[in-house]
């Protein structure tokens, strides 16, 4: 049984069978943009959106559509959408010249579904001078269509049934009246607005004046310079879905092969991006051969591969212009999770270039939706590639680098080792703080205070115990002071009372010769008990606000402001 909007709620199978009838319509406008009325593809496009609507009346009759911007919607489902075409879209068509809703009736496909595309093209091309939209559905008095419609102001709304275009131009109560009034209150011979008559026109010296040769040179202009390459892969994938010849098929998917490389090669990444997520697309058609199908899918698994994405950096690097960087992340997305060891070894081996920040962004979307092959790269044996990740897990701060940057910090490389403290920081997870525990007692003096600076800027209180144990070891007493200031300091900013006897008798304790810690370690304990502030802590610096040694008195009176 036919269901209606009114009667039932619209089962899944009526909704696929919309959004796949609207598929077809968008591609069978596009053909008629594309070829000639006796072209076969045009036809078959024609063709396969009649008997997709032929498929949605049994489960929906009538079919009311509600246009959007950017999409359609049926009950408030989304059934179509084209955010990428931008003012090109079909809905924005039908948007931007007022209507809001179409109402399409059994016997659409058969009656008007030609007449309607007919008319979408003519408003795509149509001129300021021409009729818009609503004035060629009026003219064209379609029986099939029903739409709805409001003025440019957006203040009166007026409904249109199908078949009537005089008198069901409905008005909403308290509106103004109708923008195209009933024919009976037309004088004779008058038609709607924008119809154009001979008699309008008056001869004239000149065939066209100085605004239409004008409007002419925009337009040539327009046509030749017009990229329309964009038309030309429009044009291959409607013959690989269409076409029912598998030899044809395969002839365009070759033509498709050849094309991304061209791209490529000169750079434009735009469309080699377009082509990845075309052929996606495409290989889901059920009217595809499989092994065009298979492919369409290798496509983005060919440009993965090491060698052409190593080709593609050093034609970036070599390059005299710098590539856009957003241009860039649509084509590293479109590829597989393969690319991502040559690109992160690339970059761990580059020198500074003004290709690399433009490819280090971009590696990082494809990066962001691969992060598990993002941490495999962290155990990889060379060294340019372990580094170049390690650049991309710091920028994207992901967990589940973890475990491979803690076996990093157990590794015999100083600068690994440093570089992965920074990353653990920047994740800043409960592991990732748990294994920069082990970097506190690292053999290098770099990492070792890469990981006070990072534990105390992350107030990691779990590290208390080890601090305290580096601030007792007699190691830390032969250490520059850079270490000392930052092993104190993230201990002061966190151990809070707890802590302030322990710094008492670093800073106060006395031996038979005076104090028992040298200047710079009663100056660091001085520094951490600024950074606690309590009043315990004042107490403590107060006993040595008056100590001879100049180094340590200066350290305690800043202290002492700091804690004020």
């Amino acid at each position: 049984m036919t269901v209606t909007v009114h009667e039932a709620d619209i089962s899944p199978q009526a909704i696929s069978a919309v959004e796949e009838a609207l598929r077809a319509f968008a591609k069978a406008l596009r053909a008629v943009q594309l070829y000639l009325p006796n072209n076969p593809t045009r036809a078959q496009s024609i063709e396969q959106a009649r008997q997709a609507f032929t498929r949605v009346w049994p489960l929906l009759s009538p079919l009311d559509i509600q246009v959007r911007e950017a999409s359609f919607t049926v009950e408030e489902q989304l059934v179509y959408q084209d955010v990428d075409r931008g003012t090109e879209s079909l809905p924005w068509l039908l948007y931007r010249d007022g209507v809001r809703s179409l109402t399409f009736l059994p016997g659409f496909e058969a009656a008007d579904l030609e007449a309607v595309l007919r008319l979408l093209h003519k408003a795509r091309t149509a001129t300021t001078d021409d009729d818009d939209l609503i004035t060629m559905l009026w003219v064209a008095d379609l029986t099939h269509v029903a739409y709805r419609y409001v003025e440019s102001a957006g203040a009166n709304d007026f409904v249109v049934s199908a078949g009537d275009r005089a008198g069901v131009a409905v008005q909403q109560p308290g509106e103004l009246p109708l923008a195209v009034p009933p024919a009976e209150t037309q004088a004779p011979g008058d038609g709607p607005p924008g119809l154009v008559r001979a008699e309008d026109f008056d001869s004239t010296l000149y065939f066209l004046d100085p605004r239409e040769a004008a409007y002419l040179q925009e337009e040539l202009k327009r046509e030749y310079t017009e990229d329309q390459r964009r038309l030309v892969l429009a044009s291959l994938f409607d013959i690989v879905e269409l076409q029912p010849s598998a030899d044809a098929q395969r002839e365009a998917l070759g033509v498709l092969d050849q094309l991304v490389l061209e791209f490529l090669t000169l750079g434009e990444y735009e469309l080699v991006a377009f082509t990845l997520r075309e052929a996606a697309i495409t290989a889901k058609r059920e009217h595809v051969s499989p092994d065009v199908q298979a492919g369409l899918r290798q496509l983005p698994a060919r440009l993965s591969e090491s060698a052409v994405v190593a080709q593609l950096l050093h034609a970036l690097d070599e390059s005299a212009r710098t590539p856009v960087a957003s241009l860039l992340e649509g084509l590293f997305a479109e590829l597989r999770p393969s690319a991502l060891e040559p690109l992160v070894s690339w970059l761990g081996a580059a020198a500074s270039s003004p290709a690399r920040a433009a490819i280090e962004r971009a590696s990082l979307r494809l990066a962001g939706a691969n992060t598990a092959e993002l941490a495999k790269l962290l155990e990889s044996p060379r060294e340019f590639v372990v580094r170049g990740a390690l650049r991309l897990v710091a920028q994207l701060a992901t967990p589940a680098a973890v475990p491979g940057l803690a076996r990093l910090l157990r590794g015999p490389d100083v600068r690994l080792r440093a570089e992965a403290v920074a990353a653990l920081s920047e994740i800043g997870s409960p592991s990732a703080l748990q294994s920069l525990e082990r970097a506190l007692e690292d053999t290098d003096r770099e990492v070792r205070v890469a990981a006070y600076r990072a534990i105390g800027a992350r107030r990691h209180t779990g590290a208390l115990p080890r601090l305290q144990d580096a601030i007792r070891r007699k190691e830390t007493r032969g250490a520059d002071l850079g270490e000392k200031m930052a092993l104190f300091e993230a201990f002061g900013g966190m151990c809070g009372d707890a802590g302030v006897a322990e710094l008492d008798g670093i800073l106060n304790a006395r031996g038979l010769l005076g104090a028992k810690e040298t200047p710079e370690v009663r100056a660091c304990a001085a520094r951490a008990l600024g950074l606690i502030g309590t009043k315990a802590a004042v107490a403590v610096l107060q006993k040595s606000a008056d100590t001879k040694d100049v180094v340590v008195r200066s350290a305690v009176a800043r202290a002492m402001r700091g804690g004020a």
